[in-house]
């Protein structure tokens, strides 16, 4: 069984998380703590005005724009409607659309938390499945088990990837939620009006919902605020007293230390290289992302043949590994180096189909062509790693650099390195736009400054580094380099 680790840490207003598998990347996921409202946060909320000819009613959340509640999502079975509602009375809601120009959030009272397989309803009675599951005979299975774990008055739905789920891992989420909803209960009764309660837009709820597995080893965290939100989490999560959690307390970045920045920005490349001297080279255009298969410098056995099937087998893995890692969705052509024998062409296609299949995002392959290509398909949810990470060159507009918040954290983790190395002054060159981010950015410096009190850090500007996002270079003692800002 792989061993598998999860990172979290929050710096400069961002979330992030890394998953390894013996010790290699499977997932990571970055998120701007913007305070926005976002879909699935739940607020105690106080009724400030009700329009019976509308069938609505305008909920103060404490947001900056009154939430707007309609009668349809009232529970079911209250024939009074928003006229049973009066001002001042407090209801918990839950946010179902985000606020748009000068309407504000829209809201229900018919609260729901979603699992890896199931849609839980506490106070709904109502039992479906996904449109998504097609055969008639699974659906009826799925019910029918749905049906006898719900209790009266509540509700489940069950989701596209409960078939890839055992009944017993289905059982088990459903119980972590419904533990996810007596707490939010209780923190709901002690709360002050207008305030948030729950919300699905944390790192670690979002990820740890979806890797409820027991091969999870340890999660390791370098944030205090994070380390009690997961030390709570593991008390109902399945499995969680087998998890060991650990707050990282080390001179450099946590990232850096464990060796998972370097795979993150192998990531962000478009050549990935393999075991034994072979490469991939991934590229992305308007309609379909491209990956062609090298053998680079690998040699292999006696056969040709042979060597062939084996450097494509080791590259359908890393592809399918790869396009979740990115989280890359949409049409791929793959360029398999050409093989003759029509029982290798056929054993690959299974293999990529293998492959991909761990993931659990909805894919389809093809099977090879003439011409020695592979078509698939994956479906993504949420947003590509390189949507954060990448941004095209500012100057010719058509190279691929790290993006100014991807920069800030190469930056950081590079300075930080050099400091632990015995350093007293560092410099480092930045692409001329994170560079004024990072000498204005407050948290920055403070970052480093917590870890390295007496160091004395300089950031300059330079078109030269924009590829490799930051260089950094030391000092024994004191320096002002030209074109320097002190940030510390």
């Amino acid at each position: 069984m792989a061993r598998k680790i999860i990172y979290f840490d929050k710096l400069f207003g961002f979330s992030f998380t890394a998953i390894t598998e013996d010790g290699r990347l499977t997932d990571c996921r970055f998120t701007a703590d913007d305070g926005a409202p976002a879909i699935g946060n739940i607020y105690k909320g106080v009724v400030v005005n009700v329009l019976e000819g509308m069938q609505a009613a305008f909920v103060d959340c404490g947001l900056e724009r009154n939430c707007y509640l309609s009668a349809e999502d009232l529970p079911r079975g209250e024939n009074a409607g928003v006229a049973a509602l009066k001002p001042g009375d407090e209801l918990m809601v839950q946010i179902i659309k985000t606020p748009c120009g000068k309407k504000g959030a829209k809201v229900t009272t018919r609260i729901s938390y979603v699992g890896k397989t199931l849609i839980y309803l506490p106070f709904t009675d109502f039992l479906g499945t996904s449109h998504r599951i097609e055969d008639a005979e699974l659906r009826e299975s799925l019910m029918f088990a749905a049906a006898k774990a719900k209790r009266k008055g509540e509700g489940l739905v069950i989701r596209n990837f409960a078939p890839f789920a055992s009944y017993k891992v289905i059982d088990e989420e459903l119980n972590f939620l419904r533990e996810c909803h007596k707490r939010t209960a209780e923190l709901y009764a002690a709360a002050p009006p207008r305030s948030l309660i729950c919300t699905d837009f944390t790192m670690p709820v979002r990820v740890m919902r979806e890797f409820m597995e027991y091969d999870v080893e340890r999660i390791i965290t370098a944030s205090a605020e994070q380390y009690a939100e997961i030390s709570e989490l593991l008390e109902i999560l399945p499995g969680g007293n087998a998890i060991t959690l650990e707050l990282y307390t080390g001179k450099r970045d946590m990232l850096d230390e464990y060796g998972v920045a370097a795979q993150i920005k192998e990531a962000c490349s478009p050549r990935v290289e393999l075991d034994g001297g072979a490469y991939l080279v991934i590229e992305r255009t308007e309609s379909l992302t491209s990956i062609d298969v090298n053998t680079g410098g690998f040699t292999g056995g006696d056969s040709l043949e042979y060597t062939v099937f084996q450097t494509n087998l080791n590259a359908a893995r890393e592809i399918a590994r790869q396009v979740k890692l990115r989280n890359a969705g949409g049409l791929f052509v793959v360029d398999f180096i050409d093989m003759q024998q029509p029982e290798h062409r056929r054993a690959l296609t299974e293999e990529l189909e293998r492959a991909l299949k761990k993931d659990g995002a909805p894919f389809r392959v093809l099977p090879m062509s003439e011409f020695g290509l592979v078509e698939f398909t994956r479906k993504r949810s949420g947003d590509e790693l390189s949507s954060f990470a990448l941004k095209s060159c500012p100057v010719c507009g058509m190279g691929i650099g790290y993006s100014d918040p991807f920069c800030m954290f190469v930056a950081y983790a590079e300075i930080l390195k050099t400091l632990e190395g015995g350093a007293a002054s560092v410099c480092a060159e930045l692409p001329p736009e994170p560079a004024r981010i990072v000498a204005v950015h407050e948290g920055f410096a403070a970052a480093i400054r917590e870890k390295f009190p007496a160091a004395s850090v300089y950031i300059t500007p330079s078109q030269s580094v924009y590829a490799e996002g930051c260089r950094c270079r030391a000092a024994s003692g004191e320096f002002v380099p030209r074109r320097a800002i002190k940030i510390l």
